[in-house]
């Protein structure tokens, strides 16, 4: 069973899952549109997008990260959800390290490229959806809980490797050393421990943040403003240039992956631990996620390849919309 997040009075109807779903995909449509169109049409400068997801990163992302880790509890037959999200995380990067190091890329490309394969999208706008789709609210909730240790180990690892490298490839002074967490960009980490304390401690949040849907709103507007920055860098003729890395990308993020997450499953089963049908179907599903927008944010806040990581980002998305969600249907239903 899921526990409870909060002693407020919360409701999850199918129609405000129904709700979300449609207001992010017409969200991610016209995000990516209308960026299109004003750097292909109104001539705005690519430059911007950099602009726009440090916006995000510093003003967005670490209430966000406060207000979705602060509240939720785990029970003992849902530990493994976490543990297998970080798991195939971590082993995705590594598979992906592997795979793409000995390209004939630059450094910036191969990093962009390492990310686009251990981060997935598992939240509103991919496999978090396909989870409620399949598998009403209760697997929606389960997608949640699937983030609890991703999220933070996002924000206190990869995150501060990526300043480490952006120090190191940049010229810094030792002044700007010692000040690598008064960062802004890095806001999300104070933000996750402050998340954790209070949680530990046993802290409600305030009513008002669910009854507001204040998370909500605050993904609405992060997504909006990060579709919008991939759409500038969304050039068509330019997408042909990356052609070769599909595949491989493709083959980390919709093979490799869920293979790992069903051998993880065949392994916990015979060691005898109880996993329900329910949460098997959720990390399968879960397993055979698109690169993340976090990808993109992340290729662009600390100058890597924003070009490469947009293109690999919609070749992952087009890939999942147009064969993997269809056949996750074809098997669970």
């Amino acid at each position: 069973m899921l526990a409870t997040t909060s002693n407020c009075l919360m409701t999850t109807p199918e129609i405000h899952a129904r709700t979300r779903l449609v207001a992010m995909f017409t969200i991610l449509v016209a995000g990516l549109v209308l960026g299109y169109l004003a750097s292909n049409r109104f001539s705005l400068p690519e430059r911007f997008a950099k602009k726009i997801m440090t916006a995000v990163l510093v003003s967005f992302n670490w209430p966000i990260a406060l207000l979705v880790i602060w509240p939720m509890q785990l029970t003992r037959q849902l530990i493994w959800l976490p543990i297998l999200g970080l798991f195939l995380m971590l082993s995705s990067t590594a598979l992906s390290a592997m795979l793409f190091s000995f390209l004939e890329k630059n450094r910036k490309s191969r990093l962009t490229l390492i990310l686009a394969g251990g981060l997935s999208n598992i939240g509103y706008t991919g496999g978090a959806f396909v989870c409620y789709a399949l598998f009403g609210t209760q697997g929606l909730a389960m997608a949640h809980i699937y983030l609890l240790i991703c999220l933070p180990t996002f924000y206190l690892i990869y995150l501060p490797l990526l300043k480490v490298y952006e120090l190191h490839t940049e010229k810094h002074s030792s002044k700007s050393k010692l000040n690598f967490l008064l960062d802004f960009r890095m806001l999300a980490i104070p933000a996750m421990v402050a998340a954790i304390i209070l949680n530990l401690t046993n802290v409600k949040p305030p009513c008002f943040i669910a009854k507001l849907h204040i998370i909500d709103v605050l993904v609405y507007i992060a997504s909006s403003l990060s579709f919008f920055a991939i759409g500038l860098q969304v050039n068509l003729s330019r997408l042909k240039n990356y052609t070769s890395l599909y595949f491989p990308l493709a083959v980390v993020k919709f093979i490799l992956s869920p293979a790992l997450a069903l051998f993880m499953i065949w392994l916990l089963l015979l060691k005898g631990q109880n996993l329900t049908i329910l949460v098997q179907r959720v990390i399968i599903v879960l397993s055979a996620t698109p690169s993340a927008v976090l990808m993109v944010t992340m290729s662009n806040v600390f100058d890597l390849d924003g070009p490469l990581a947009s293109a690999l980002w919609v070749a992952t998305m087009t890939i999942f919309a147009v064969i993997i969600v269809p056949l996750l249907f074809i098997i669970f239903t």
